[in-house]
């Protein structure tokens, strides 16, 4: 009663205090009708709620796919990217050889020539086998992939047989 009685002043009324008596059971019914009553759904917004429901699972999933795939991609791009790595250190290895080979044949073009050997050549036999190939059919092509010689050496025998028969 004192706490009223400070707000009122010295003098409340009966009237006054029922007056706040009646405004709080009004808010606190109030609060319980807001708080303990679940708003009525009709069917149509419960279709519409399970349909957003299926919707956002399905972005889950589809998240979750793509996540994986992205994932698998990376994956694959980092072996890919591996073994790039491992080819270009070969090439350049081998570039280094190849200089290598150049600047030693450029160092034996500069050297004299050695006499060659006598003797006879090997090259008759080579021709033979040129010669017994032609003869079976073969072509030039077919000869000098066999053989491992170049082409044109191959047509340049077969033309000197050609002109010497």
């Amino acid at each position: 009663m004192e706490s009223i009685s400070s707000i009122f002043g010295s003098n409340p009324s009966i009237s006054s205090i029922f007056q706040i008596c009646l405004d709080i059971l009004i808010l606190a019914l109030l609060a319980g009708v807001f708080l303990f009553k679940k708003p009525k759904i009709s069917k149509k917004d419960e279709e519409v709620i399970q349909s957003f429901d299926k919707i956002i699972e399905e972005t889950g999933k589809i998240a979750q796919e793509f996540e994986a795939n992205l994932t698998t991609r990376q994956e694959m791009l980092q072996h890919i990217t591996t073994r790039l790595d491992q080819r270009i250190q070969e090439a350049q290895g081998m570039c280094s050889r190849l200089e290598q080979l150049v600047q030693i044949n450029s160092e034996r073009v500069a050297a004299p020539a050695a006499p060659p050997a006598p003797g006879p050549q090997p090259r008759g036999t080579d021709q033979q086998k040129v010669l017994l190939l032609a003869k079976k059919g073969l072509g030039a092509a077919e000869i000098a992939r066999s053989m491992k010689r170049p082409v044109g050496e191959i047509e340049l025998i077969l033309n000197l047989q050609r002109i010497s028969s």
